[in-house]
């Protein structure tokens, strides 16, 4: 067996491997001899099949089975042995393999590869990020406290709506007459009226009785995007180019009567006699909101960090060929308008992943048992205490290594993990400008990212 390589450029390679006779033909002999051992035809004994018959029925599918063992093991081991870093796997190249499978002789096989191009990542005080702060502030309060009332407080159905209802609406597009657009919207959802900020918008819907109809701007009912496309029936995307009005029907009002906030309550909402009147939940609401949106922001910066590192260091990928590694290697076939359209966010994310590759190998980051543990442990720990229920050490601990036991869920973890240092590193190294920013508006640029 003879194996070289041609470079054809930085980023694309092709093996080529030639096989004789000489290599394959004792695996092939091997494999047939043991289908003889098992093989039954009737007029001979079980495992006395002659040998010219097994090789006639068998012959060409062992020989293609014994060949492809021994293409894949080459392969790899080529890419082991020269450590090439190599993006997906090699595909074969079409209409280069030469060999007769009919008689069979030498065989020359050739597969193209996809390489990973050379990464230099400079961390420093140049490099600026924004992290955001979302502000805590008592209006963000009020409303937390208010649906913690609605929520244990007591529903009605009353015969008008008011500012603080809900509706169930049929929701249908209409033209710009207001008929109902044939084909067009039509789904059934919920309208809460206390999200509704335009104040012609919020006069329509108040005073309504159920069967009443009402044509209003849906971009005006929330500023929500994802609850907007779930109210229309239609995707985020889609909502994008959404245009018009649409009718909304009233088929219920809901009322909510807000809980008496007591001792009762203070206890449903938290720990048993942690929380003993209003200034101390409020307090507590403050700590509990400020932990979610810090968890929050965090997961925004590494979005955009990665993003903007990604597009500033911008490394060349071998497109051609990752587009046609994608589409054999996908288990439902795609059709090449399809690769297109899916690529360019795939090569988003391959290009961070080897920028994220780099600066771990660069800066020596680990991961250590201990730290994977210990972040497991934490998780089951605050998903426990939800429900107010204590878990020993011990049984944390070993629900923890249980589950990093398993390869996909240790992967994941150790993937967070890395991320998280690298994150870290980043806000170490690089000038990071806090931004403050009100919750609409964080909400806003969390749902129009990508």
């Amino acid at each position: 067996m003879q194996i070289s390589q041609n470079n054809i450029d930085a980023l694309n390679a092709e093996i080529k491997i030639e096989i004789t006779a000489a290599d394959y033909a004792p695996a092939v002999e091997k494999s047939l001899k043991n289908y003889r051992k098992n093989m039954q035809m009737p007029g001979f004994r079980p495992g006395h099949v002659p040998a010219s018959v097994v090789k006639q029925r068998y012959g060409k599918a062992v020989l293609a089975e014994e060949i492809n063992k021994m293409l894949q093991d080459a392969v790899y081991k080529h890419i082991s042995d020269n450590k090439l870093p190599v993006l997906g796997n090699p595909i074969p190249k079409e209409g280069d393999d030469v060999g007769d499978w009919d008689n069979p002789g030498d065989f020359s096989f050739t597969y193209e590869m996809g390489l990973a191009p050379e990464i230099e990542v400079n961390l420093d005080k140049k490099m600026k990020f924004d992290f955001a702060v979302i502000d805590v502030n008592d209006k963000l309060i009020d409303k937390q406290i208010r649906d913690y009332g609605r929520r244990f407080g007591k529903m009605s159905n009353p015969d008008k709506s008011g500012a603080e209802d809900l509706l169930d609406v049929t929701v249908k597009a209409v033209d710009a007459d207001g008929k109902v657009v044939e084909g067009g919207i039509n789904n059934n959802a919920t309208v809460t009226i206390e999200d509704v900020t335009d104040a012609k918008t919020l006069k329509q819907l108040v005073g309504l009785s159920k069967e009443d109809t009402v044509v209003v701007n849906p971009h005006h009912l929330t500023a929500d995007h994802e609850a907007l496309a779930c109210l229309l029936g239609i995707t985020h995307h889609d909502l994008h180019h959404f245009e018009g009005n649409v009718q909304l029907t009233i088929n219920n009002i809901h009322h909510v009567e807000v809980a008496e906030f007591n001792q009762e309550l203070y206890d449903k909402l938290f720990p048993a006699g942690t929380v003993p009147n209003t200034d101390e939940m409020r307090a507590k609401v403050r700590v509990n909101m400020t932990e979610v949106f810090a968890r929050d922001a965090q997961w925004m910066f590494k979005r955009t960090a990665a993003r903007q590192i990604a597009d500033t260091v911008n490394p060349a990928l071998p497109d051609a060929f990752m587009k046609r590694w994608i589409a054999m290697s996908n288990e439902k076939p795609l059709t090449e308008e399809q690769v297109e359209a899916e690529y360019p966010a795939y090569a988003q994310g391959l290009k961070w992943q080897l920028i994220e590759s780099k600066i771990i190998e660069k800066n020596e980051i680990k991961v250590t048992m201990e730290e994977a543990v210990d972040h497991v442990k934490k998780q089951y720990s605050e998903r426990f205490a939800q429900y107010g229920l204590p878990v020993e050490d011990d049984r944390l601990e070993t629900m923890a290594k249980e589950l990093l036991a398993k390869r996909e869920e240790a992967k994941n973890v150790y993937d967070l993990l890395f991320e998280d240092k690298v994150m870290e590193l980043i806000k170490s190294n690089c000038t990071i400008n806090e931004v403050k920013l009100p919750f609409e508006e964080f909400l806003h640029k969390a749902q129009h990212m990508h």
